[in-house]
């Protein structure tokens, strides 16, 4: 390993740089210095990797995440301290209506990443990025020692993929950590599918936030700044205690609030009068969602920085200002 807890020294490959959560992670390795390789499939116009200029900042790779070939060629060649897999992120509707390439962009590309590391010479830190998704529907709240019992398709995704890294870690030995976080919210995030982003557009075109279901589904949230310096952490216990070889870890608040509540609490802080509507179409998803960080927070010393309250207002003022500057963006994602 070149470096320890020292990231300016570190080669670092990411994969999903162009989503939500990956621009987040990228951000937070560039300022510390290290240098980044980013294996990305498209030019993802509306992301914060391009939208910042870190295709810039760092060094691309075109390809595919689950050619073996082409990850390989990436492994030799870059030979990296750390490895991010952050691809395909968590957009349950086009995994209902696209299952394979949910599969293959998440679990194919899982194994195929982490048999080129277990073939390297190259001692490699691989963070995978599974979901509080994987667990399915089952007694709350989600604990690591809690059986994964998936349905819809993204949950049995992120669950193999899961899998497949814990098995790579406990019987190979790689150095490799799993994430579960809550839902991930923040600026950046231009899935307006989803709740949070979802209901600002909305409010901030006038009009009223049309939920897809009755509002009464609960779930568990995660600041994205907080969420990549969760994964940086485990990255950095991960290179230095064989113990957590394989190791899955929840990162959430640990809440559970209606979704309806959410939205109320996003109107005031917007000061807007409008009043959700709510509806069911909404379609195999999980209705209650909750996990324990209690293994984090022992095993690692974690806790959040931002929390759920300064999230939501820091995430309200960004889209604020993101829509009002760019006032087609809304007719233009509405369309």
């Amino acid at each position: 390993m070149k470096a320890l807890k020292k990231w300016a020294a570190a080669t670092v490959l990411v994969t999903g740089a162009t989503g939500f959560f990956g621009g987040w992670l990228v951000r937070s390795l560039v300022g510390r210095g290290a240098h980044v390789v980013a294996v990305v499939r498209s030019h993802k116009r509306e992301s914060q990797f391009f939208l910042e200029g870190f295709d810039k900042r760092v060094q691309l790779e075109w390809g595919s995440v689950y050619d073996p070939g082409f990850l390989e060629d990436v492994v030799q060649r870059h030979e990296p301290d750390f490895f991010f897999h952050a691809a395909y992120g968590a957009d349950v509707n086009r995994a209902l209506t696209e299952p394979l390439e949910c599969f293959r962009s998440s679990v194919e590309s899982t194994w195929v990443a982490l048999e080129a590391i277990r073939r390297s010479e190259t001692p490699t830190v691989s963070i995978i990025v599974s979901s509080d998704k994987a667990y399915g529907s089952q007694q709350l709240p989600y604990q690591e020692n809690s059986p994964l019992t998936p349905v819809h398709p993204y949950e049995v995704a992120k669950a193999s993929l899961d899998l497949v890294a814990q098995s790579y870690g406990k019987m190979y030995g790689l150095p490799v950590g799993v994430t579960r976080c809550g839902n991930f919210f923040g600026p950046y995030d231009f899935n307006f599918t989803r709740l949070i982003p979802g209901v600002i557009r909305d409010l901030e075109a006038s009009e009223a936030p049309a939920l897809r279901s009755d509002g009464k589904f609960t779930r568990d949230f995660l600041y994205v700044e907080d969420a990549a310096e969760a994964h940086l952490a485990l990255a950095e216990q991960v290179a230095s205690n064989a113990r957590l070889n394989g190791e899955p870890f929840n990162f959430s608040y640990g809440m559970q609030i209606e979704v309806i509540d959410i939205v109320r609490r996003i109107i005031e802080i917007s000061g807007s009068t409008m009043k959700p509507v709510t509806n069911d179409s909404v379609q195999a998803e999980i209705r209650h969602m909750s996990l324990s960080s209690a293994k984090a927070r022992q095993w690692l010393g974690w806790r959040p920085r931002v929390g759920f309250e300064e999230g939501l207002r820091r995430t309200v003022a960004w889209y604020q200002t993101y829509f009002r500057e760019k006032r087609g963006v809304v007719s233009e994602f509405k369309a």
